[in-house]
Parts: structure tokens; C-alpha cells; sequence
């Protein structure tokens, strides 16, 4: 959900004064792993313009990501559990007693768990495409980075997360997305696109 702070009803109105698309002067929407979105297909958000969302997860982790020409957002969610305290549970056991075998109770103590998420964001990201290596970091996709993206191939591809203590993580972004790249970031790469300035520095 859209939260609209002072500067987010400021930012649209300054939009539609000097007839600014919104998508050039509201940030992506955040998203979750459990978001209500279409995920892997082109969307035309009236906020975002055309974006695609992407997720790749198991059952504690997961690497939730949107892509539109102003913005690449890419987060990774993980649980753990922690042991908070103890309880006890009346167990019963069979015992042979006085000629037959009976039930008898007795006291246990077990853990109580406690599951925690945790999230954190990529320093950068680092896409290997066309024989080249391109580093994103924040802001609008630049056009080198646009015209490596709609012409990657229809495909999985593998990106790699650098984080900021240094290590790195290697995700796998889906097909579908990958293909909805050519749409997303097509004008981007065509220099049509109105969003200014470079956030993607290729090297």
C-alpha cells in the first residue's frame, strides 16, 4: 500500500503542473514477497509507468524485485527462528506395572520459537550481459544499461548482489521478467524515455 507523505502529494502535483508523467516524480511502490502484484508480467502503473515485479523464493528467504526505467528496487527477505522461553507438556508413556502395561504422564519442557523477518537492500548490482559487466546502483537505468537489458536473452539470467559489507549474493531473475525487460526499458534504451539523468554506470 501507497503511503503519501507531504512530499509524495507535493512531488505529484509538481508533476502535473509542469505536465510531468507521475512515474518521472513518484518513487516505485515497495513491495513484499506476499504483494497482491503480477509478477513477471509489464504492468502500466499510473504511478510507476510500465515496471515488472520479480520474485525468487523458498520457504524462509526470498528476493523480491521491481524494475521500471526511473528505479531498479531489489530487497531480500529471511526468517529465523529464535527460542524465546520454555513451556511444559504432560507426555504419557507405556510402563509394565503390577502385570500390565499402563499409561503413565510426566512433564516435559520444550521451546517456545519466536519467527523473525528481517530485510536488507543491495549496495549495487551487477549484471553480466553482452561480453560486459554493468553496475546499478540508484536512480534512472541509463541507456547503455537500458540496451543491455532489452537485449538480453530470453532466458534465465543470473545477477549478482553486492551488499554493503562487501560480500555478495548471485540471484537468478526469472524468463518471464527478462522478456518483459524489452517492453519495460525499450524507449529507455531508444533515448525516448523521459526520465533524466543516469543511475547505471556500466564498466
Amino acid at each position: 500500500m501507497i503511503k503519501f507523505t507531504q512530499w509524495g502529494i507535493m512531488a505529484t502535483l509538481v508533476g502535473a503542473v509542469m505536465g510531468l508523467h507521475p512515474a518521472m516524480a513518484v518513487p516505485p511502490a515497495s513491495i513484499t514477497r506476499d504483494s497482491d502484484v503480477r509478477w513477471s508480467e509489464v504492468v502500466d502503473d499510473p504511478f510507476d509507468g510500465l515496471i515488472v515485479y520479480d520474485r525468487n523464493f523458498a520457504s524462509n528467504r526470498a528476493y523480491v524485485s521491481s524494475w521500471s526505467a526511473q528505479e531498479i528496487r531489489m530487497t531480500y527477505y529471511w526468517s529465523e527462528q529464535h527460542v524465546v522461553g520454555t513451556r511444559t507438556v504432560w507426555r504419557d508413556r507405556r510402563v509394565y506395572r503390577d502385570g500390565e502395561w499402563v499409561d503413565v504422564p510426566y512433564p516435559e519442557e520444550e521451546p517456545i520459537y519466536r519467527t523473525e523477518t528481517y530485510q536488507k537492500t543491495p549496495k549495487a548490482i551487477l549484471f553480466a550481459l553482452d561480453e560486459q559487466v554493468y553496475r546499478y546502483e540508484e536512480g534512472p537505468i541509463s541507456p547503455d544499461l537500458a540496451r543491455a537489458l532489452v537485449n538480453a536473452p530470453s532466458s534465465n539470467i543470473t545477477i549478482r548482489l553486492l551488499w554493503p559489507d562487501g560480500s555478495t549474493d548471485d540471484v537468478e531473475i526469472g524468463r518471464g521478467t527478462v522478456e518483459a525487460w524489452r517492453t519495460v526499458f525499450a524507449d529507455r534504451a531508444s533515448g525516448l524515455s523521459g526520465v533524466s539523468g543516469d543511475g547505471g554506470d556500466d564498466s
